[in-house]
């Protein structure tokens, strides 16, 4: 009996599917200040429109927020469904690294071989992030600088993804921060080999940033409170999983692959994600890494995989 096919979310596109947005700049300023200090700025701003408005019109700016605040409260509860609210996939879905090349006219008319099990390829995932370590947090001198240098490397990245191997990025801000304010802020990579993540450090972009940092940042000004930090991890072929329910796509999941289309001769992008209920690969966390219960690290399973 041959395997059930893994239903991809998604279909094939010439265009690489959006992922989430970062929205690094809103981010910072919502989650780098305390909330009294948001509470301070906010009543310094109405104070302001007090002096140079009449009562009537300097209350305008806030009740209109407060309205739509509530507005948007209500319809979203009265409708109560999360896929339209939040973008969220009903039930069970997982990733699965779809094959370099497929072809719709042939054999292999899935861009997901259905014989191999969803960690039948090795993945590299990048952590790529910086922290604030001033009490002005973006503020801060030289902030703006390497805002400016995280974007540039963040846009070229995705922008020569064939190039780097890069299949996405999720953006990230931490909540560790005893002071109540997260400056500590992440992206989250994910490419296809060591080789690829090697290519991208020493592009001239993100050469720019380095040399920025440790040369005039740090060298030149003396300046230390910005810190900066990556970590990588190779997770080699059965040596990796994910299983989401009731999500929006996210990590793994919200990256985009490329594979060649052998009918049209063209290059495609496919979402990892697939269904998960319907393929017995997907049952659980050992089949999802094509290994057998009780099986060793090192050790290959039924299928051949380590």
């Amino acid at each position: 009996m041959a395997p059930s096919d893994y239903v991809g979310i998604g279909s094939p596109s010439k265009e690489r599917h959006p992922g989430p947005p970062d929205n690094l700049i809103t981010g910072l300023i919502k989650d780098s200040f305390s909330f009294p200090t948001l509470l301070v700025i906010g009543a310094l701003g109405q104070t302001a429109l007090m002096l140079v408005l009449p009562p009537r019109y300097a209350l305008l700016p806030a009740v209109a927020l407060l309205v739509r605040a509530i507005t948007t409260t209500v319809l979203a509860v009265r409708n109560n469904d999360p896929a339209t609210n939040y973008a969220i996939i009903p039930g069970r879905t997982s990733t699965v690294l779809p094959r370099e090349t497929y072809d719709p006219a042939g054999t292999q008319q899935s861009p997901f071989d259905p014989l191999k099990p969803p960690a039948s390829r090795g993945i590299v995932v990048l952590h790529l992030g910086a922290r604030f370590n001033h009490p002005l947090g973006p503020l801060a001198p030289g902030a703006k600088q390497m805002g400016d240098h995280f974007t540039a490397c963040n846009k070229r990245v995705l922008a020569e993804a064939k190039k780097f191997g890069c299949l996405g990025n999720t953006f990230w801000t931490a909540n560790d921060s005893a002071s109540g304010s997260n400056n500590t802020f992440m992206n989250v990579y994910y490419f296809r080999d060591v080789e690829g993540l090697n290519a991208f450090a020493h592009d001239e972009v993100h050469r720019a940033a380095w040399d920025w940092y440790t040369g005039e940042f740090v060298r030149k000004l003396g300046y230390t409170h910005l810190g900066v930090f990556h970590e990588t991890f190779y997770a080699a072929p059965g040596a990796h999983e994910a299983i989401y329910v009731n999500m929006q796509p996210t990590l793994l999941g919200a990256t985009s692959v490329l594979t060649r289309n052998e009918a049209t001769g063209e290059d495609e992008w496919v979402q990892p994600l697939v269904k998960g209920g319907n393929h017995a690969l997907l049952r659980s966390q050992y089949s999802r890494m094509g290994r057998v219960a009780g099986e060793k690290e090192g050790e290959k399973g039924e299928d051949g995989q380590a």
